[in-house]
């Protein structure tokens, strides 16, 4: 019943006419009962969430001060647990309903400021919205661990953006290492060469130095790029072999960072609220989604086999892809890829997330990881 209820506010804020008609009925509803639609998902949660979570004691509060420090006491100690409690579709109603709030404009610019303060906020949505009650009350508790997550989104996007917007530096040291673990990660028994070389080509890149090829997504791409080596070696495996398909083949590199693009650009426009809510709203997270759409990416593209794909395919073939996950977003069924992984009949142990003790640590991660190479054919990108 959940995810209907979200579908069909997602229709609703995706229609101009629904909305107006939303916004109409919301009024009505709001003058006959004097409540408000934020108060009453708040509300409405607090009832179902258990009272170990929620509760606290009106007594040790002021009851006509709305002045109260916010989350004192018993409610304070149980803030980061209601944060993991709440049901996902009850913080993206709350998240829904502020982004299109015309009265609460101001908090939503500051909900996306890196200097947020959540107490301030809290106290303000909480007055303009006329919550009854103090700041207490268990739905100004749930507002603020709303708020919280919803903050939190904006963080990972200011994040992910700083990434993508970092060039690469051939000649800062981290760059280059990170550079190179990649190649490690994907041609463990081939040694590079040198650093300006053909042979980046061997891993789907497009000429003979790949920091030209970053241009577009900056440090981000080659983060991702790692990430999903490292942190699912298995899957990033299968699909590094499937890109080397003698007629169906395309750049693995190069695909990897067109994907980073889609990727960020679902986050930034704010399409991954309810994953986030759902699955969490860390930078881990959002790359394990990342991997999902490469993993499924490699599914997608060879699964057309009368007749094979070929790299001229690529464009039509991705815009498709891209809708076809957009649909998967429309429904709330994205995951990360190891709750995916875990829900195919087929996976092995091998499949499972690879959580490294230490980043740096690569002599112990290589003993965790599935070797990944060598290439079958080589062959240059166009």
């Amino acid at each position: 019943m959940d995810w209907l209820i979200v579908f069909v506010f997602q229709r609703i804020y995706q229609s101009p006419l629904l909305l107006s008609a939303y916004k109409l009925y919301k009024l009505l509803y709001r003058w006959t009962t004097n409540t408000t639609e934020i108060y009453r998902i708040c509300h409405t949660a607090a009832k179902q969430l258990p009272s170990t979570v929620v509760s606290y004691n009106p007594a040790d509060y002021d009851q006509d001060c709305d002045a109260v420090p916010l989350l004192e006491k018993t409610a304070a100690d149980n803030i980061d647990t209601m944060a993991a409690t709440l049901p996902p579709d009850v913080i993206y109603q709350i998240d829904r309903s502020i982004l299109y709030s015309t009265q609460l404009q101001v908090e939503r610019r500051q909900l996306e400021s890196k200097d947020a303060t959540l107490d301030t906020i809290t106290h303000a949505v909480f007055t303009k919205k006329r919550f009854p009650g103090t700041m207490a009350s268990p739905e100004a508790q749930i507002l603020r661990a709303s708020l919280s997550q919803i903050a939190a989104t904006y963080q990972l996007t200011r994040e992910v953006n700083h990434r993508a917007h970092t060039k690469y530096d051939s000649t800062n040291t981290q760059h280059e290492q990170k550079l190179f673990k990649l190649w490690n990660h994907l041609m463990p028994d081939t040694k590079l060469e040198a650093r300006i070389s053909k042979q980046w080509t061997d891993i789907g890149f497009q000429g003979q130095d790949p920091a030209t090829d970053f241009r577009g997504m900056g440090l981000q791409g080659l983060d991702d790029l790692v990430y999903y080596c490292k942190t699912y070696p298995s899957s990033a495996s299968r699909v590094f072999v499937g890109s080397q398909h003698p007629v169906s083949w395309y750049p693995f590199a190069i695909v990897g960072i067109n994907i980073s693009q889609f990727t960020s650009q679902v986050l930034r426009t704010r399409q991954l609220q309810f994953y986030l809510f759902k699955y969490g709203t860390v930078h881990d997270t959002y790359q394990d989604l990342y991997c999902y759409l490469f993993h499924s990416f490699n599914e997608y593209w060879h699964s057309h086999e009368s007749p094979r794909l070929t790299v001229m395919d690529f464009e039509k073939v991705f815009q498709q892809f891209k809708r076809k996950i957009q649909v998967e977003i429309a429904g709330h069924r994205l995951a990360p890829l190891h709750v995916v992984l875990r829900s195919t009949p087929l996976s092995t142990a091998a499949d499972e997330k690879v959580t490294a003790t230490s980043s740096d640590d690569d002599s112990n991660q290589s003993k965790k990881e599935t070797m990944i190479g060598p290439v079958r054919a080589r062959r240059s990108v166009p």
